[in-house]
């Protein structure tokens, strides 16, 4: 149909006849990554103007545009994004690499994009080149930002393995959502935003699979770089704070250095010694800000978990670190019951992350002494 109307056209215009009122395709306004329209959450690589990136779970982006449509320019071969519009229910795509369609046939008007990243890092590397917006639409001024902001570093738990249906196979990437494990629920809680930087199977000196001697990253080693890797040679972008300034950091580890496929359980000197080096580095990387350690969230883990999360607590609080805080959370009972694990007594479902966000919640309040 579109053909015979630019042939039609062709042929009224050779006789010199108006061609007002045909049929022609109209042209998509495009909107560069860098639009200042845009806003971004957690960890992007902006470096590039044309093409940003990222591989941090829960990263997001927020905008306010015109018109009835909406498409992303994105290339994402292995992971899950999200998409809300005007605060609707989430839904679930795999970016594709084309213009993939967010919204459509929408009312004309103003609208609101949130769009969230809901796999891990290890999952690959997303290449956002932009949007497509309908001809004669544009991005409007974007919304205040919240004012405060939390980040949560850790590991599956962390990342919202699990917590998005049951265990099947080879799905174990399909179950996750970042984006509702409990740092951000307790943000939202909070009115923050926020940012993720988890790894499943990540330990402080021992991972979940981890030789020994070890020889594989973990969070002390990635925690400064903008991407994930699993690499330590070879080239890192360095992570700049003051792209994304948060107020505090909660710390969430321990659950896979006593995991029971590790081949080598650490001794109290050296699982302090390498949780006093994670505090040192986020420390390094926000100097000034508070950082709140929690013991690990899975009961079984035990008191030789919570002790030790505490002494490098009290270690570096020694030292003269200030705004070092320690949460138990199974003292004097676990915190989660059975029926909030996803069937392995460690990765919580919905209810679970919850549960965790609700304990947390006055906590952070009274540490950051926010009403």
């Amino acid at each position: 149909m579109k053909k015979k109307a630019v042939l039609l056209a062709a042929m009224l215009l050779g006789m010199g006849v108006m061609s007002a009122g045909l049929p022609t395709a109209d042209a998509a306004v495009e909107v560069a990554p860098n639009d200042a329209n845009l806003q971004y959450f957690g960890r992007w690589d902006q470096s590039n103007a044309n093409e940003y990136q990222c591989a941090q779970g829960a990263v997001y982006i927020k905008a306010n545009f015109t018109g009835t449509s909406i498409k992303v320019k994105m290339r994402d071969p292995n992971d899950k994004w999200r998409v809300s519009i005007d605060g609707s229910p989430f839904r679930k795509f795999k970016p594709r690499g084309q213009a993939t369609v967010l919204a459509e046939n929408l009312k004309p008007g103003t609208h609101k994009m949130l769009l969230v990243r809901s796999t891990e890092g290890y999952m690959g590397v997303t290449q956002l080149k932009g949007f497509e917006l309908d001809d004669g639409a544009k991005l409007l001024a974007p919304d205040a930002r919240k004012g405060r902001t939390l980040e949560f570093v850790g590991d599956s738990i962390t990342a919202g393995a699990k917590n998005d249906g049951e265990l099947k196979g080879e799905n174990y990437n399909d179950i996750e959502d970042t984006d509702q494990a409990y740092g951000p629920k307790v943000s939202r809680l909070l009115d923050a935003d926020y940012s993720i930087v988890a790894k499943s199977g990540e330990g402080v000196v021992h991972n979940w699979a981890d030789d020994w001697p070890t020889n594989q990253v973990h969070t002390s080693d990635r925690y400064v770089w903008t991407m994930y890797s699993d690499k330590k040679a070879g080239e890192h972008a360095m992570w700049d704070a003051k792209q994304f300034p948060v107020d505090a950091t909660i710390i969430a580890m321990g659950t896979n250095d006593f995991s029971k496929p590790a081949k080598h359980t650490p001794t109290k000197e050296e699982f302090v010694a390498g949780y006093v080096k994670l505090i040192q580095t986020i420390r390094q990387v926000n100097p000034g800000k508070t950082i709140i350690c929690t013991e690990p969230v899975p009961n079984w883990v035990g008191k030789r978990g919570r002790n030790w999360v505490k002494a490098a607590v009290d270690q570096v609080q020694a030292e003269g670190m200030k705004d070092v805080y320690f949460i138990a959370l199974n003292d004097p009972q676990p915190l989660l019951e059975e029926s909030d694990y996803a069937h392995d007594s460690t990765h919580p479902l919905q209810t679970g992350h919850d549960e965790i966000a609700a304990f947390l919640k006055d906590k952070i309040a009274a540490i950051m002494g926010w009403k």
